[in-house]
């Protein structure tokens, strides 16, 4: 499948939720009709008709920035009988005047396919209702699928080279076809196109009725079943569970690269069906388990340890199931509050990067046992170039990183520079002669609106800069690729900062609150050997200069990145030893509970 997403419920037979094109092109049928009218030409509604009726026929994906319209009841029967209907009123009411029994006929007629479509819709929704395919699957042997569900077969499109809908949608062609010659006095030929019209649309219900009907005798496909089955055979030691409103895919693709190189067998398990769309990185087999049963069918005796990369109110679902140890292992390591949540107390254990992140949780002393707190390093940084001494002061041209945190959920999460000084960052670091890369936080202006305004006024100002600066894709990896390109970042404090001094390159931590420099050090740890930049930007030049030059804190930074990063050597190799010394631990509490 192209699109990351259910087939099943994509599809829906018919109950293709409106999207902007869809409201546009039925709102030109009708426009159409009334042009009709006013200039008493029938031909006008006609024409008018054909691109909704087009569009229908043709119809593939839409863009995502297309599908709004949840709302709005027009779905291709009810986009049908608009269409026709307009048509019939304007060729009924313009001279010449039509026949009325073609006029009736073909009336009739549009309230059949009508019907038709209807009935084709509540069949194909009643047989996928049947389906029990709750569960979505990725990289898992299902049945001899690796992905899935599958769209239900279409029992027209058995027999013909076209589905049921796109039939009795391209049918329509013959009613509009017989408006026309209606309306131009043609007697005989529209009577016989309504009738062919009839004849397809009870063909293509019937059709439908025998393979989807209330009756027995036709097999229905249980992928529920059949996934809780693959994931038992497949016997997953590991499972990384996900959870997060449909705009937080980001904080499991930071792990796509951990869950990849895992050895042991692993599942994802999602539980919102929208996160596929943001995991074409991974690779391992990934399972979308929407409902409690659903949850409890893909989690087999043989799951030992279970990660979680965000702390949502779902996560208990998972953590009541008996069996398996429980880790949280977030999705950044920073001085900001949500990285010592007292909400971590249900977990087992809490793997941090570094030092520093067991100090917060001893600092602010909100009842977690320190004694589930592990180091383990950051394993997405294992690519990150660290720079050399001797490569400082080459001459070449200043690239600034700046990549700003979002605006949080409440004020007291809210580090975000974006509203306040964006704008005055990035076109100081432009007239400084600096090449500018901009990596916004997906979230930012989810909150406040005037840091989504400030985005775009950036995304602007970095496009039209041209030359090296750019705004950075929102890749998984793009941020550690700018970081491997970029001479000085320049961040809220987040967990960018902490990542980065995997490079121990410069960097420049903004204060727009203007906290006094030594109280600020103290509150925020991870600046501490950084250059911190006020409100009114003074230290901007500073910090451009010591980039390009002397580098006078590189000292520092070589022990704060000791102190947040965690464990030497290859991360990576660090934090999959610490998967198997998890395990090892998980199997040694069953064997004393005596469940092994």
């Amino acid at each position: 499948m192209s699109a990351r997403r259910p087939a099943i419920a994509a599809v829906r037979f018919g109950q293709d939720s409106s999207d902007v094109v869809d409201l546009a092109l039925v709102g030109l049928a009708v426009l159409g009709a009334v042009l009709g009218l006013l200039l008493a030409s029938w031909p006008v509604a006609v024409l008018g008709a054909v691109p909704s009726l087009a569009s229908d026929v043709l119809r593939g994906v839409r863009p995502a920035r297309l599908r709004r319209l949840r709302r709005v009841l027009l779905d291709r029967p009810e986009r049908s009988l608009v269409r026709n209907g307009a048509v019939a009123a304007a060729v009924a009411a313009t001279p010449p005047m039509t026949e009325f029994a073609n006029l009736a006929f073909l009336l009739v007629t549009v309230m059949v396919v009508h019907m038709a479509l209807t009935a084709y819709t509540a069949l194909g929704v009643r047989r996928t209702q049947e389906e029990q395919a709750g569960m979505t699957w990725h990289h898992l042997d299902v049945a001899g699928e690796q992905e899935g569900p599958g769209s239900l077969p279409d029992p027209v499109q058995d027999r013909l080279p076209i589905d049921g809908l796109r039939l009795l949608t391209a049918a329509e062609v013959l009613v509009l076809t017989g408006f026309a010659l209606a309306a131009a006095g043609v007697r005989v030929v529209p009577w016989a196109l309504a009738i062919v019209v009839l004849l397809i649309a009870l063909g293509v219900v019937a059709t439908a009725w025998r393979a989807w009907g209330p009756h027995a005798g036709h097999p229905v496909r249980h992928s529920d079943r059949d996934v809780a089955a693959a994931v038992a055979e497949l016997a997953p030691e590991v499972v990384f569970y996900f959870s997060s409103p449909a705009d937080g895919t980001y904080a499991l693709g930071v792990w796509a690269s951990v869950i990849n190189a895992l050895e042991r067998p692993v599942l994802v398990v999602l539980r919102e069906p929208v996160h596929l769309n943001g995991t074409e990185t991974i690779e391992k087999p990934t399972v979308v388990a929407p409902t409690v049963g659903d949850l409890i069918a893909v989690t087999p005796p043989s799951v030992r340890i279970v990660l979680y990369p965000t702390n949502v109110v779902r996560n208990d679902e998972m953590i009541r199931i008996p069996g398996p140890m429980h880790c949280f292992i977030g999705h950044g390591d920073s001085d900001k509050v949500g990285s010592f949540s007292p909400l971590n107390r249900m977990y087992d254990e809490i793997w941090v990067a570094g030092r520093a992140a067991i100090d917060r949780y001893a600092a602010v002393d909100e009842g977690i046992d320190l004694n589930v707190l592990r180091a383990v390093g950051r394993p997405q940084l294992a690519d990150i170039r660290r720079a050399a001494p001797e490569s400082d002061g080459d001459g070449h041209r200043l690239t600034v990183l700046y990549a700003p945190t979002w605006e949080g959920f409440f004020d007291e999460a809210d580090y975000s520079s974006v509203a306040t000084m964006g704008e005055r960052i990035v076109q100081g670091c432009l007239d400084a002669g600096a090449d500018v890369l901009f990596k916004p936080h997906p979230l930012t202006g989810h909150r406040l609106p005037e840091a989504g305004r400030a985005r775009e006024a950036i995304d602007d100002l970095v496009r039209k800069a041209g030359g090296g600066s750019e705004v950075v894709a929102p890749s998984p990896n793009s941020l550690y690729e700018a970081f491997n390109r970029a001479d000085l970042l320049i961040s809220d404090i987040s967990s960018v900062i902490t990542d980065f001094l995997a490079s121990r390159k410069p960097y420049a931590v903004s204060n727009r609150r203007d906290v006094p420099d030594a109280e600020f050090r103290a509150m925020f740890p991870s600046s501490s050997a950084a250059e911190l930049l006020g409100s009114d930007l003074a230290a901007l030049p500073t910090a451009l200069a010591d980039a390009a030059g002397a580098d006078p804190r590189r000292g520092q930074r070589e022990q704060l990145a000791e102190h947040l990063l965690g464990p030497e050597g290859d991360p990576m190799v660090v934090f999959l030893a610490e998967i198997d010394g998890f395990i090892a631990r998980a199997d040694a509490r069953l064997t004393q509970a005596g469940r092994r």
